[in-house]
């Protein structure tokens, strides 16, 4: 019965936000828009229906919204993601950790090499409950600085980061409760295979993860993106798999561009 409870919120979640940005996606006029370059920035929801394979057999699975603003000038762009997640190991449904983001592209011209060059910074709040499985317990920063190289269809963008956690501040489960100091390695291969539709992959190495107790972790994560209607509408699918940490996530994604 809770279960059956917990679909039926998640599917009236999804109606409302597919039908009010529906209207105002149809109302809106946009420039051709190139979404398959991470140096690219655009106003944008994506509503994600997402299912976590954990690690001793757990499970999260839920509605995860992602909104990003971006400045007239596709230089800035501020993010937030609000995950509402089940999980099968407590029974229990809620709000997982809060991530929030900025980026700054100052520079950027695809016929060079480096095409583009940015400031980010990532943030994690605790406000999933870790003892039911949500969250973390931790808060999560993470600045870093990026570039591109285009070469026509073929593209990639690296990416280095300090990563800093805090101390376990939430949640009454054992573990090893201090602060880590580390950094992320990434590299994001993308290739465009028309103006509708792309895929890309991102290997990771992180230096004392946060998603594994403080050991080094290496993750991958890949997404095929297809363009439903010209600058409004975006679909795909999502994978992620942290192999060290034992755990992977998938989602189906549908995103609306402003």
């Amino acid at each position: 019965m809770r279960d059956s409870t917990i679909l039926k919120f998640l599917c009236i979640v999804c109606t409302l936000f597919l039908t009010a940005i529906k209207t105002i996606a149809q109302d809106s006029v946009t420039t051709h828009i190139d979404p398959s370059r991470p140096t690219n920035l655009y106003t944008r929801l994506s509503n994600n229906i997402e299912y976590n394979f954990l690690r001793n057999g757990n499970r999260t699975y839920g509605y995860r919204g992602n909104f990003i603003w971006a400045s007239k000038n596709q230089k800035q762009a501020a993010q937030i993601e609000l995950p509402l997640l089940y999980s099968t190991s407590s029974g229990r449904f809620g709000f997982g950790d809060i991530r929030l983001r900025y980026n700054w592209i100052p520079y950027k011209d695809y016929s060079k090499k480096p095409g583009a060059f940015g400031f980010s910074i990532d943030a994690y709040v605790p406000s999933g409950n870790r003892d039911n499985g949500l969250g973390r317990g931790r808060w999560i920063v993470a600045p870093g600085i990026s570039t591109a190289f285009v070469f026509g269809n073929f593209s990639m963008f690296p990416n280095i980061s300090y990563v800093y956690s805090s101390e376990i501040i939430r949640g009454k489960l054992p573990a090893t409760n201090k602060a880590l100091k580390g950094y992320m390695l990434l590299n994001s291969f993308v290739y465009k295979i028309n103006k509708k539709n792309y895929i890309d992959c991102t290997p990771f190495f992180i230096k004392n993860s946060y998603s594994n107790g403080g050991k080094d972790d290496f993750i991958t994560e890949g997404n095929y993106l297809y363009m439903l209607k010209q600058n409004k509408i975006q679909v795909g699918c999502f994978f992620r798999r942290y192999f060290y940490g034992n755990t992977t996530t998938i989602r189906a994604s549908m995103r609306y561009y402003f």
